[in-house]
């Protein structure tokens, strides 16, 4: 059903009304001043409202364009069958381009709203006119909104003359004027004339109803018309329109007296507006504007800008790279997402494509993809194909657990690159090819890479990654340090955030729980501030492996449910996997072997389907050790094994390897077969440093040496053998467990070595880089203020002397040309002076290496000063401290506290 009429009769609140009235809830699509290319858009959002699933369009995306309508077709037919759908604002053209596509959808209600009778008899749909109200109704309407009763019988209100009548007639029996009309009323604004010859009632209404307005509110009126647009807009948009002349106005309170006048209205939301068709109308002839630059040029400049400048917090791409002029404004993800469809509809018109377009398109990519606005970027992906576009949705596509669609849409080989090679990287991370994901960054991070390069920065974040899968602890952590330094330089707060993350998995793999705490908070915080949900939820299955090492099985199990629902809702399957992997040992510390079992099952399917083969051995590994339990351990438990241990060797993870091998040992008699095992899973640890698997690999072989004859006589004996000299993470645990592991003959006696210890890389941290790796152990550098002066007052200058002190055995602590450059730069945050800004120092216990600054108070009581430390050379961020100095009467003594550290985000 078409339901038509002139602008401003109600359609749209007939329509709602209805609905409210039979208790519908109905989709609604709005489509004023949708072209014919924007046909698909609009389908495909209705779906991604609808909440279909996204892979099955994601999948359809690199089908022909017959082969897509088709997956669309049926898509709208699954997720609208016996449902309302509400097409607000459509033009005869538009709507004959749409309603096919829907005519597979049994039960499907569609009402239309629109302002043209004409062109819908090839529809086939019932037409149903919405006419303006008589003068009566008019009347009525107007009287109840002024005064909450009926219209007076008489001719005069409230003992005046009837000009109230007057401004009805005005109305035309449009209740959008009719609202006009009753503000008038109500302000008792009488009209000082009549009607010109060369207008209509509502320009005179209207016209009327300016001469209560502010100048700043009559301008901001005239450019709303200028828009010529039915389309809701937000207090953005409205700010958008001034973006060009920097004329800036106080927009929200000149919006607001609109309002109050009913010559802006409001729309659905709170933060939604719209401007009544009549009222633009009125506003352009009664105004006589002088020319504007056209609402779609002024949109598409701002668009060009804030997607780029969002986009850099995102992928952290510098602006001098594209060319939106003027320069880039950086937005909280969330704050554009009612502007997604405006963004888009910048793109429909291909006769206008340029730079400004695709500078649009490039930066609406990610933005879509960090939101997992899978339809939407299909829609971009059709309207705009462009290189970057392709990559986001590839990239989607990955998360989707749709690994072959996402080399197809980015095809590495094809698109050489920077940007390609990190993206394949992840790629290959992402299906668990650990060692082809190195491979390919070797091309990327070689001699001639550039080591302030945001390609450099991601290549790095996936570098970390990779190596933290392997079980490199120490290679890990030193290059997402970099990665973390570059991330900060770029601004890239997603990069940051995980950067974060990963850092925190290396944290729990060294068994550092509480500085891994910390970094997942710190990643959580800055992946949600730029609206990456996905990370968030990863957070979830990383605080599940932190419940599972503090020894709380049934915390994990809700934090495993938690992260599941998380998960599905974001059709992560890779996430569903690896956190299904880590339920199992949750559920075996409760004695559930059955649903450990059940969990195991559930992760090897979803690893199958999103691809990735190190969650595939990892999970294999783990069954074939359930499988074991309390069973006859015979040669079908080292064959069960043999598939993990080639699936790690293949793949490239020497921790998997180590700890299959161990375990394929431990399960049999002592042979000239199996010790080769062994001595193969302890070199790996050894080269890994991994003290936690050279114990268990020791523990193993003083079983098998037990079995000949020649183990040790005694568990304190194979203790005191074990290595002593590489921290572990809770020694006396370790200690226990191999105790009882060797007293009962280990697992040929029916005791199997823990789930939980090959999640544990124990190492010694070595080498300069670990003074900025997050942790509590070894030589660190302290930060010392010594006042120099010991009389000192208000508006009296204090000499202060900061040094930066390593610690005894400290790559900083020797002399040479080891020693870096730091940079200090001084803050007071309380009413003084300190002078210089910032000065250069080394690191030394000598004053003569350290900074010196003269303070000044310009007034009495506590004053708190913040040092910040610095990479003379990278500019990276070591460290902040703050100190108190207390400035007294000129007769009192003050003092200065010590320096207090502080602790700042993302620090």
């Amino acid at each position: 059903m078409v339901l038509h009429g002139p602008a401003g009769v109600g359609k749209s609140a007939l329509v709602a009304e209805a609905c409210r009235q039979y208790a519908l809830v109905p989709h609604w699509i709005s489509l004023y001043d949708a072209a014919r290319a924007g046909v698909e858009p609009a389908l495909l959002r209705l779906l991604g409202e609808s909440g279909r699933s996204r892979a099955a369009i994601v999948r359809a995306a690199l089908g022909d364009d017959r082969a897509f309508r088709r997956a669309l077709r049926g898509e709208l037919a699954r997720v609208l069958s016996g449902r309302l759908l509400v097409l607000d604002g459509v033009t005869p053209p538009v709507g004959r381009a749409l309603l096919p596509f829907l005519r597979d959808c049994p039960g499907l209600a569609v009402l239309v709203t629109s302002r043209q009778e004409a062109g819908w008899r090839r529809t086939g749909a019932r037409l149903l006119a919405v006419d303006p109200l008589d003068v009566r109704e008019s009347r009525d309407l107007v009287a109840r909104m002024a005064t909450g009763g009926p219209w007076p019988d008489q001719d005069t209100w409230y003992g005046r003359t009837s000009w109230p009548a007057s401004l009805v007639d005005a109305a035309q029996g449009l209740p959008a004027l009719a609202r006009v009309a009753s503000l008038l009323i109500v302000n008792e604004m009488a009209p000082r004339s009549d009607p010109r010859d060369d207008e209509s009632g509502p320009q005179w209404l209207v016209r009327l109803a300016l001469t209560g307005c502010r100048p700043h509110q009559r301008e901001l009126l005239r450019r709303l018309a200028e828009r010529n647009s039915g389309a809701p807009f937000t207090l953005r948009t409205v700010e958008l329109l001034y973006s060009l002349d920097g004329d800036l106005i106080d927009v929200r309170s000149a919006l607001g007296g609109l309002l109050a006048m009913e010559l802006v209205q409001r729309w659905s939301g709170a933060e939604t507006f719209c401007l009544p068709q009549p009222v633009a109308d009125a506003v352009r002839t009664a105004e006589h504007p002088s020319p504007v630059p056209s609402a779609k040029a002024v949109t598409g400049l701002w668009a060009a800008r804030v997607l780029q400048g969002t986009a850099a917090v995102l992928d952290g791409r510098a602006p001098q790279e594209h060319h939106a002029d003027p320069g880039p404004e950086r937005r909280d993800p969330q704050e554009l997402v009612p502007h997604l469809d405006e963004f888009l509809s910048l793109l429909t018109d291909g006769a206008h494509g340029g730079r400004q377009q695709d500078a649009i398109a490039d930066g609406l990519a990610p933005l879509l993809a960090v939101l997992g606005d899978a339809h939407r970027l299909v829609a971009l992906h059709r309207l705009w194909p462009i290189l970057s576009v392709r990559r986001a949705l590839s990239s989607l596509a990955a998360d989707l657990g749709l690994p072959g669609q996402a080399k197809a849409l980015y095809d590495t080989a094809k698109w050489q690159n920077p940007e390609a090679v990190h993206h394949g990287a992840a790629l290959c991370h992402q299906s668990g090819q650990l060692t082809e994901a190195l491979s390919m960054l070797d091309v990327l991070l070689g001699d001639d890479a550039r080591p302030d390069d945001r390609h450099t920065a991601w290549a790095l974040l996936v570098l970390g990654a990779v190596r933290c899968d392997q079980g490199k602890v120490a290679e890990s952590e030193r290059t997402l340090l970099r990665a973390a330094a570059l991330h900060r330089a770029s601004g890239c707060r997603r990069g940051l955030g995980w950067t974060l993350l990963h850092s925190a998995r290396v944290c729990l793999l060294s068994g550092r729980d509480t500085e891994a705490c910390r970094l997942l908070d710190e990643a959580e915080e800055i992946l949600l501030s730029v609206a990456d949900t996905r990370g968030g939820n990863w957070v979830t299955t990383e605080r599940l492996r932190l419940a599972l090492r503090r020894g709380e099985p049934v915390a994990a199990a809700e934090l495993a449910r938690q992260a599941q629902a998380q998960h599905a809702a974001a059709e992560d399957v890779r996430g569903l996997a690896w956190t299904s992997l880590y339920l199992a040992p949750a559920h075996l510390e409760q004695n559930d072997l059955r649903q450990a079992r059940a969990a195991l099952f559930t992760a090897e399917r979803h690893f199958l389907k999103c691809g990735d083969d190190l969650g595939s051995a990892w999970t294999q590994h783990r069954t074939a050790l359930l499988s074991a339990r309390n069973e006859d351990h015979s040669a079908s438990v080292l064959v069960s094994l043999a598939p993990a241990w080639a699936l790690f060797g293949e793949i490239g993870c020497p921790l998997g390897t180590a700890w299959t091998e161990l375990e394929m040992v431990a399960r049999r008699q002592p042979t000239d077969v199996n010790l080769p095992l062994l001595a193969s899973a302890e070199e790996r640890f050894r080269s890994l440093g991994d003290a936690s698997g050279l114990a268990w690999a020791a523990t193993v072989r003083a079983v098998l040496q037990n079995l000949r004859g020649d183990g040790p006589r005694s568990a304190g004996a194979l203790i005191a053998s074990l290595p002593h000299d590489i921290p572990i993470p809770d020694p006396e645990r370790l200690v226990r467990e191999i105790t009882r592991f060797w007293e009962v003959g280990g697992v040929l006696g029916g005791r199997t070595i823990p789930f939980h210890a090959r999640d544990t890389v124990a190492v010694r941290h070595t080498g300069p880089w670990f003074l900025d790796v997050p942790g509590q152990t070894g030589p660190r550098c302290r930060v010392r203020v010594t006042l120099l002066d010991d009389n000192h007052a208000e508006d009296t200058t204090a000499r202060l002397l900061l040094r930066v002190s390593p610690e005894d055995g400290h790559p900083w602590g020797a002399s040479g040309a080891d020693r870096p450059w730091l940079t200090v730069t001084a803050a007071p945050l309380t009413h003084a002076s300190v002078d210089p800004a910032s000065s250069l120092l080394l690191p030394s216990e000598q004053a003569a290496h350290g900074a010196e600054f003269t303070f000044t108070a310009h007034r009495t009581g506590t004053h708190r000063i913040r040092f910040t430390i610095t990479l003379e050379r990278t500019g990276t961020v070591l460290q902040q401290v703050e100190t108190e100095l207390d400035i007294l009467d000129h007769d009192g003594h003050g003092g200065l506290s010590s320096p207090e550290a502080v602790t700042h985000r993302g620090r």
